[in-house]
């Protein structure tokens, strides 16, 4: 039975409450006794630095360090020549166009902050007076600074190419043109979204050592997974993954920054390891991180929809335009936005292309959501175009064109199936809670606001989503129970924020009923966990949950095993239910989990569990906000989501995701771009200058929840670190031209920055 619940007042079903259990690991993130990679302090220790390129474009002619390793912290420095022919170039995703780079730029620089030397030093604050101390002869080259450069192909940013373009995408389901052409009604729109950093409060970190007797590479890193990196570093240094023993500690934030790129400072680090015998410490400053750490977004999308008489569409035609900068090592962002851009609505003939150009800019990378949030402000955009066109509610035109729930699994014509869902439970619950028809019904086009001598514009926006979780499909999940009848669950999915240290032991003591103070959850060690897949794209309560929960039902057939060995009994006529073992006939308890397990001693089970298909989340958001008129700025005054993730483990988990989630894309959607200048240079390369929402700028949020269990996942459970970021983009901005249409104004552009609003509103009044 489906049931609506309201964040803290609420059950699952009739017969299971929803925990609202609190995070166990933060009273050492609130206490300062968490345990970061840079808190280590390691002897016999060097400090690496980077030298950075000044130019977006340019050929590097000559580089002298003479003068640097006069300094008495000196000790050894590398250029990107020393690279060639010694270590493979950086690890790039199959199906990408190839370039051979290396770690360090070889023969030109291609990005402002492109890595061109290293060197290590006996003294931290050393690093920068060496790094002046380098005399580096470039050679400029015409810069490409954007897409319509790029188009162009007057300037190469990979000669042996012969143009700019890096990857091309489509995907098509019946006659989208044709059908638009002969529709009772059209609409045409152009929607683009700017580069966003991820900007999380732990720079990347890392700490390598190496050990000549065993050949073994020890690797400390601020990292979303432990083996994924690994594997990028084996394939660079050209030696077996078993050769590098990688662990993470506590992680300060990630948001795809941190799982997904290959980066010059662990391959560095690992040969002035090996070479100097010494372990090296480096931790990024906010500008190398705001330089070179993945950004992603920075695409642009001509869409038109077409729907008959009855406001039900008839097809989908969109181009979607992309910036990848220089190529990376992952780069996932394009087929994500054209598989997911038809969302939760059912669209007969859709055919979307998408074309993504190389330029002058830092690699591009996945950023909370890779490419799922651009497609769902295209859509929802687009959506409400068409309501416009209509002249129809916005909620009632996404109503009438929501897949339903007899239609799953559902194929969206562009890549996806989605597995299940309620979309119309979505959009009732949402006008119910917000009681939406007397919001629309009352609102009035300005209201006053005290202090300023102008009135503001007030709107309102709904947006649908619906995203792809779990990815990947499978993870590695072990648990050990021990002879003092206490359970360690050792895990491939490593957080970063997410609370696993809470959610796993919670999945763990439901699965087994042991009391999760006996269960105690550790990750991030290749040696402990042969293998693993990290924390990222919304997966760990899809993936991870399913391989522990699997790994709990190995593990309790092995007590059973043992119980019956022990009690002298069949094993048919033993259960272990409740953390006890007992007579399956009788439900008499004969044994308790800790008297098995004194007798017992240690017992394993592990899982390397894969779902056969991905779970899809789903949601629905309102935002009401206030324009002020003389200065641009937009005031949020109220936002509701309603989310369905599956079946909730933890909801103050799962609300603390959602809540963070929304703050970041209230980052990307009024505030955030990380800007570039017409030479390629990024014009805001501190906290100063790039602008992130703080606790002011973020409201409170209403958050309900719907639950559709997947059918792929064991619990049931779909992600949603993610889901807030996709929803409220479109949501703020569906709000703001409701808003800007009272005075004839619009604006398609993320970020809806104070100088873009106002510059909207002036072009209006100019009209």
């Amino acid at each position: 039975m489906l049931e609506v619940f309201k964040a803290k007042k609420f059950r699952m079903h009739e017969d299971a409450s929803v925990s609202l259990s609190k995070r166990v690991e933060d009273p050492r993130f609130l206490t300062g006794t968490s345990n970061y990679v840079d808190d280590i302090e390691p002897e016999n220790v060097a400090y690496l630095g980077i030298v950075r390129s000044p130019y977006a474009h340019a050929l590097i002619k000559r580089i002298d360090f003479s003068k640097a390793e006069k300094n008495p912290c000196f000790i050894a420095a590398l250029t990107g020549s020393d690279l060639v022919g010694k270590v493979d170039p950086l690890f790039e995703t199959p199906g990408q166009r190839l370039t051979n780079r290396y770690q360090l730029a070889v023969g030109k620089a291609r990005y402002y902050g492109e890595p061109v030397a290293a060197f290590i030093s006996k003294e931290k604050y050393a690093v920068e007076d060496i790094m002046e101390e380098f005399d580096i002869e470039y050679e400029e080259l015409p810069v490409v600074s954007s897409i319509e450069d790029s188009k162009k192909n007057s300037t190469l940013v990979y000669e042996e190419w012969g143009d700019n373009v890096a990857l091309r995408s489509e995907a098509k389901r019946g006659d989208a043109k044709g059908s638009i052409a002969k529709a009772a009604h059209a609409i045409k729109t152009t929607v683009v979204i700017k580069r966003q950093a991820g900007i999380p409060i732990e720079p990347r970190s890392l700490i390598v050592s190496y050990d000549k007797i065993s050949d073994i590479y020890e690797v400390y890193g601020s990292v979303q997974s432990v083996h994924k990196i690994r594997s990028y570093l084996a394939k660079e240094l050209r030696v077996p993954a078993a050769k590098i023993h990688f662990k993470v500690r506590d992680v300060g934030g990630g948001f795809g920054t941190k799982g997904a790129q290959s980066y010059p400072e662990f391959l560095l680090s690992a040969l002035f390891a090996r070479d100097s015998g010494l372990t090296i410490k480096w931790t990024s400053t906010r500008t190398e991180d705001l330089l070179e750490t993945a950004s992603d977004r920075d695409q642009s999308c001509e869409i038109e929809l077409g729907c008959d008489e009855n406001g039900r569409l008839l097809a989908l035609l969109a181009n979607v335009t992309g910036n990848v900068g220089v190529m990376g090592t992952f780069n996932i962002m394009m087929p994500h936005t054209i598989m997911l851009l038809p969302g939760a609505y059912k669209i007969p003939n859709v055919h979307i292309t998408g074309t993504c150009y190389v330029t002058n800019k830092a690699p591009a990378g996945p950023v909370r959501g890779a490419g799922r949030p651009d497609a769902i402000f295209f859509i929802e955009n687009a959506m409400d175009a068409m309501a416009r066109k209509l002249n129809l509610d916005p909620l009632e035109f996404r109503r009438r064109n929501v897949i339903l729930p007899h239609d799953f699994p559902y194929d969206n014509g562009a890549g996806c199936i989605y597995d299940s869902g309620n979309f119309p439970l979505l959009l009732d619950t949402l006008s119910k809670v917000t009681s939406y028809s007397e919001l629309v019904g009352d609102r009035k086009g300005t209201q006053s606001i005290p202090g300023t001598r102008d009135k503001s514009l007030r709107g309102i926006g709904v947006s649908m989503l619906v995203e792809d979780t779990g990815a990947q499909l499978t993870e590695s999940e072990k648990i050990i129970a021990t002879q003092d009848g206490k359970l360690t669950v050792i895990s491939g999915s490593s957080p970063h924020g997410q609370g696993h240290e809470t959610t796993l032991a919670q999945v763990c003591s439901e699965e087994l009923g042991i009391p999760n103070d006996r269960i105690s959850v550790v990750w991030g060690d290749t040696d402990s966990v042969s293998s693993g897949i990290g924390t990222f794209a919304s997966r760990s309560a899809a993936t991870a949950g399913s391989a522990l929960i699997d790994a709990c039902r190995e593990l309790r057939s092995k007590i059973i095993d043992k119980a019956s060995e022990l009690l002298k009994m069949k094993k048919e006529d033993l259960d272990f239910k409740h953390g006890k073992v007992i007579e399956t006939v009788s439900r008499r308890e004969l044994m308790s989990f800790e008297e098995l397990m004194k007798r017992a001693g240690t017992i394993e089970a592990s899982s390397n569990f894969s779902l056969i298909g991905l779970p899809f989340g789903s949601g629905a958001h309102l935002c009401q906000l206030l324009v002020d008129q003389e200065t641009g700025v937009i005031e949020i005054e109220r936002l509701v989501i309603v989310d369905d993730c599956g079946n909730v483990v933890n909801a103050t988990i799962v609300d603390g995701q959602i809540h963070g989630g929304v703050a970041h894309g209230i980052g990307g959607a009024i505030y955030e771009e990380l800007a570039y200048g017409p030479e390629g240079q990024v014009l805001n390369s501190s906290l100063i200058d790039y602008t992130i929402p703080t606790a002011m700028e973020v409201p409170s949020m209403e958050v309900y929840h719907i639950h559709t269990p997947s059918p792929f996942t064991l619990n049931g459970a779909k992600g949603v670190g993610e889901s807030g970021t996709l929803g409220i983009y479109p949501a703020i901005f569906n709000a703001l031209n409701d808003a800007l249409a009272k005075v004839g104004a619009e604006l398609h552009t993320a970020p809806a920055t104070p100088e873009a609003v106002f510059s909207a509103l002036r072009d209006a009044k100019s009209k």
